[in-house]
């Protein structure tokens, strides 16, 4: 008997393996991020009322800073208030479109790493069954000489 089968079960072993590292490596990068410091996070800005309200939104979906220009002092405070929503959902518009980047990046990398993988496992798999077969073949002829052996002569 050959260590075909053994081999095929940890080249197996070691696809899943790499697949179960690549897989935490990315959720671990995302906590991170999460709860990472300001400098780490993805942020976006967006601004209302021709660039003289700004805000800035960070992974997460938290709201970094707000900056409204004093000369919007004599504004009415329903419009400040109206253009401060307008920014702030600018930001968020654009944070989620670069998680949403950041996130196909991730992917397609993952992607990439794990491309072999389908044909890896058919190999493997198919290696295996030879061996199984291999096996099977030898507790036959085994069988079979056991039972001549225990025959009266």
């Amino acid at each position: 008997m050959t260590n075909d089968s053994f081999s095929a079960a940890a080249s197996l072993d070691e696809l899943l393996t790499r697949t179960q590292q690549a897989l935490s490596a990315m959720r671990s990068r995302a906590a991170e991020h999460a709860d990472g410091a300001p400098a780490e996070l993805l942020r976006a800005e967006g601004s209302a009322a021709d660039g003289r309200i700004r805000a800035v939104a960070v992974q997460g979906g938290r709201l970094e800073s707000v900056t409204v220009d004093p000369a919007l002092a004599g504004e009415p405070m329903e419009t400040v208030c109206g253009h401060l929503v307008t920014a702030v959902n600018a930001a968020l518009t654009e944070l989620d479109a670069r998680v949403s980047a950041s996130a196909r990046a991730d992917v397609d990398a993952l992607a990439a790493r794990l491309g072999g993988l389908p044909e890896q496992s058919a190999r493997d798999m198919e290696r295996f069954g030879r061996a199984m077969e291999g096996v099977a073949a030898r507790i036959r002829r085994d069988d079979a000489a056991g039972s001549r052996a225990a025959r009266p002569a």
